[in-house]
């Protein structure tokens, strides 16, 4: 066994001789980012190994400059460990809390939720009135015993309860079943709590069920990205790995059980007045989240394990809230299309709109929802990590230094980090900036290639120079000597490349529901976008881009976290449910990849709209 240490955190344990760096670090609760799952090709999980680590791979000869290697930087998913060693964690290395979308974007719904309360005042029992404690119960309520289920744990409650208030006590039912006997005067008793997992980030609303009120919300990344941060890198650890399944359901229970015990600290209630929770997330969240083998969405014909709601106890689920609680998984669409759409379906109301509208919920996989003549039409495509910042020289999360803001005004360039701190990289919003501006400043053309030293003559003095290299090497200062590690934060043609292909994937999506349901792109009247990037990028940036049809700006609108409004529409009334069901038993699926003109709509859509 091999002693291993990390700054700045202090951690430390033991682990056998030839674990790498990342593994380690896993088996000791240390997060590293690792955005290709440890499979030693992105090169973003850098650390600094001052000791005990076996000579570098090939991959770290490959990925890491000869001074890197000098100052003993190694690859965490490369680095095996040889003795004793000691590593510290670049900052840029480590998995922090970003800047996560949490509101609450639902519209008005009847309260109609599937926990209840009631007070009830009971007759005190007599040598004439021998009727047991539950059936006094079932009497207060007005069901007959018979039909009437009790949890055990509420059953074990109800003497002692019942004659310390006087036979006066609150009643908690979930569905049909009693899941607590409180003293009439605890509030709140009734609460459930929402959760939106995410690939990237997961959050959690905890509800007041009696008013609808969301009285707290905890959100954080999503831990099973140490094993890759999109969702065909989750699934091939799955079948590697003896354990994956269960591994990765256990990273995301857990950190729902954690974001729920901090939601209720923030509120001031205890997760034992928790009775529901309700779930959303794409299809392999969801299979992973309920320990379902996701394996067969990752290959044709993409079969999800099942597509309807499923419900589960909370120990079944392993939540840590009433042990008689209910969990409730709203239902998905297809392989790729899942409970988040459901939910962005169910809270946009966009069937019920009279007009054609598009929405799109863009994240590594990307959701696409068109109405139009009747018909509600879905479709999924891989649109990557690009838009977050993965697979782009210096993209990173939205947090505190990350580049938000990109503008060109009179020539000269402009930008505007979170916090208002020292740059550190350029986020999702940032990218789509900078993209629009290089387009719109000639520094890059329609194609989607750097302007030659001979073109860039044309261009205003700053933004030549700011361009340098040559052919594929060729890229754009954005920042001058103000990044991570007091370094350039660039754009390269590599970045730009990236860019093109996860536009082209969404827009081609757009492209193909549209012929599929016989309108054109600029007939569409509204355009919803759902999530962070509805919130966050520019709508003039997205249309420059040519992510969306040329559609007037004014038919453009974020809604928010309309998946995780979804989750919350369902908790709070289970006539939301019903509309949830309904929507996803009525949603058609276009399999992209079966549409035999996807690759000359896919090639088309990666152009970059011209200058106007």
């Amino acid at each position: 066994m091999i002693s291993i240490s990390f700054k700045p955190g202090g951690e430390s344990g033991q682990v056998e001789e030839g674990t790498t760096i990342l593994a380690a670090a896993e088996q000791l609760g240390v997060t590293i980012s690792a955005p290709c799952g440890g499979r030693g090709r992105c090169g973003r999980c850098r650390v600094i190994a001052l000791k005990g680590c076996a000579p570098p791979t090939q991959a770290e000869n490959d990925l890491l400059t000869g001074e890197e290697l000098r100052n003993s930087v190694r690859l965490a998913c490369e680095a095996t460990l040889v003795e004793d060693a000691q590593v510290i964690l670049p900052s840029d290395s480590r998995t922090v809390k970003g800047k996560i979308l949490a509101d609450d974007a639902r519209e008005e719904i009847t309260l109609n939720p599937n926990v209840s309360g009631s007070a009830i005042e009971l007759a005190h029992p007599s040598l004439a009135d021998q009727r047991s404690d539950f059936e006094r119960v079932a009497d207060g309520l007005g069901v007959p015993a018979n039909e009437l289920v009790i949890h055990r744990d509420a059953l074990a409650q109800l003497p002692t309860v019942l004659r310390a208030n006087d036979f006066h006590v609150g009643v908690v039912r979930v569905g049909g079943v009693i899941s607590a006997i409180r003293p009439p005067g605890e509030q709140p008793c009734c609460l459930g709590a929402a959760v939106d997992i995410g690939t990237t980030t997961v959050v959690a609303y905890l509800v007041d069920l009696r008013s609808g009120e969301t009285i707290a919300t905890a959100s954080e990344l999503n831990p099973q990205a140490r094993h890759g941060h999109d969702l065909i890198s989750r699934i091939e650890f799955v079948q590697s790995a003896a354990t994956g399944l269960e591994d990765m359901r256990r990273l995301i229970v857990d950190l729902i059980n954690r974001l729920l015990a901090e939601a209720a600290a923030d509120a001031g209630v205890m997760r034992r007045d928790v009775h529901e929770v309700s779930v959303v997330g794409n299809t392999c969240m969801h299979h992973l989240f309920l320990g379902l083998d996701p394996r067969n969405l990752a290959q044709a014909p993409y079969i999800p394990v099942t597509r309807e709601p499923v419900e589960l106890s909370a120990e079944e689920a392993g939540l840590a809230i009433n042990r008689a609680g209910n969990v409730y998984c709203l239902p998905v669409i297809a392989g790729f299309v899942g409970a988040d759409t459901v939910g962005v379906l169910l809270m946009s109301r966009i069937a019920e709109r009279d007009h054609p509208t598009l929405a799109i919920d863009i994240g590594t996989n990307g959701e696409v929802m068109l109405w139009a003549n009747g018909r509600l039409l879905t479709a999924s495509c891989a649109a990557g990590p690009a838009f977050e910042g993965g697979e782009i020289r210096h993209g990173v999360r939205a947090a505190d230094g990350a580049i938000e803001r990109v503008w060109l005004k009179n020539g000269s360039l402009g930008y505007a980090t979170i916090g208002g701190t020292r740059p550190s990289g350029i986020c999702g919003s940032g990218i789509f900036d900078i993209v629009a501006a290089l387009l719109d400043s000639g520094a890059a053309d329609s194609t989607g290639r750097f302007a030659t030293h001979e073109a860039a003559q044309g261009l205003t003095e700053e933004m030549t120079t700011r361009l340098r290299g040559e052919g594929p090497q060729r890229e754009f200062v954005l920042v001058e000597g103000g990044g991570a590690g007091n370094g350039e934060i660039t754009f390269t043609q590599k970045d730009l490349r990236e860019v093109q292909l996860a536009k082209g994937a969404v827009r081609a999506a757009v492209e193909l529901l549209c012929a599929e349901a016989g309108i054109a792109g600029d007939e569409i009247e509204e355009v919803l976008l759902a999530g962070a990037f509805g919130n966050y990028i520019d709508r003039r940036s997205a249309l420059r881009m040519g992510l969306l049809p040329p559609v007037p700006l004014d038919r453009i609108r974020g809604i928010g976290n309309a998946a995780g409004a979804g989750a919350l529409a369902a908790l709070l009334s289970v006539d939301e449910r019903e509309r949830a069901a309904q929507l996803s038993r009525s949603a058609e699926h276009l399999e992209l990849m079966a549409n035999p003109h996807f690759q000359l709509v896919f090639a088309d859509s990666m152009m970059f709209p011209e200058a106007t």
